[in-house]
């Protein structure tokens, strides 16, 4: 592939090679070009059957443009749309018209399977230890996350206030952003967020650093802004692009990451944590019939 290439959209070299494309991978063309977002969406068959082409011609219409593959192809369109030459920002589902439940489920069940494999291979269990350990003499956990990552935020929260550690969450961002700036050191932050580059989760951790308190977070398996502001990092893999219908295996992989981490401290002082958790069970699962003569009463 030459430089000028390498510089150019999918649309650019469309248009300039219109003349060379053969009837059927004209109707390939021509619906790129007008729905070039769309596309970015679709496999082979999906491009075929949206542009009343075949499989063949879609095949023919990107070696005929030079582009090395479908997936390149999808890549280039990636800078048309998003003006960005990078693989990230390619949808992370190839969709299909009509699919099938059987089809949806396997695709959705091999996806996370495939992930998990790859989180066990990132996940580090001295990492896990000590954040464990820091988090077990914080005087206060206060949770950090948005969005996908508010929803494990949210979760973690639950489970840690069940054993009886003081934790802090709230899904507000700008009570998430005054709960930053009025930390102390003896607290322990843990931020949550996938890409390590929302700006809100970013603004919390300088505010945090400037407080001294410490930083756990848990991102992706890439250099970003939160993970170099951490004390400790919690990795899962780079499973999704940043353009994405929604967090799916991040979110499943933090989540695995989160029932790791409580696993792991309920073990540290499992008598303590079993009172803490038979309690909890007590007040919240009480009989429903002796609730309803209290009502009654």
């Amino acid at each position: 592939m030459n430089e000028l290439l390498q510089i150019q959209g999918a649309l650019f070299d469309i248009n300039a090679r219109w003349d060379l494309l053969a009837d059927s991978e004209k109707k390939v063309a021509a619906y790129v070009l007008k729905e070039p977002k769309k596309t970015l969406h679709y496999n082979v068959r999906e491009l075929a059957k949206q542009s009343g082409s075949s499989q063949a011609a879609v095949i023919r219409f990107c070696r005929h443009l030079d582009f090395e593959s479908f997936n390149n192809f999808k890549l280039r369109l990636a800078k048309d749309v998003f003006d960005n030459y990078d693989e990230r920002y390619i949808p992370d589902m190839e969709l299909e018209s009509e699919s099938s439940p059987t089809t949806v489920i396997h695709g959705v069940i091999d996806r996370f399977q495939r992930s998990f494999i790859s989180l066990e291979r990132t996940i580090r269990g001295e990492d896990l230890e000590n954040a464990v350990n820091l988090m077990l003499i914080a005087q206060k956990i206060v949770l950090f996350g948005v969005g996908a990552s508010g929803v494990v935020a949210f979760d973690f929260m639950q489970k840690l206030v069940r054993v009886g550690l003081s934790v802090f969450y709230t899904p507000d961002t700008d009570l998430q952003l005054t709960a930053a700036s009025t930390i102390r050191a003896g607290d322990c932050a843990f931020i949550i967020s996938y890409s390590g580059e929302k700006d809100d989760m970013v603004e919390a951790a300088k505010q945090i650093r400037k407080n001294k308190a410490s930083i756990i977070s848990l991102t992706m398996d890439n250099d970003n802004t939160i993970r170099s502001l951490s004390d400790i990092s919690l990795l899962v893999p780079v499973s999704e692009r940043i353009y994405r219908q929604g967090a799916s295996t991040s979110r499943i992989n933090q989540l695995a990451v989160i029932d790791i981490l409580y696993s792991l401290m309920v073990s540290r002082n499992l008598d303590a944590s079993i009172e803490a958790l038979e309690h909890t069970m007590e007040v919240t699962h009480r009989n429903p019939v002796q609730n309803t003569k209290k009502t009654m009463e």
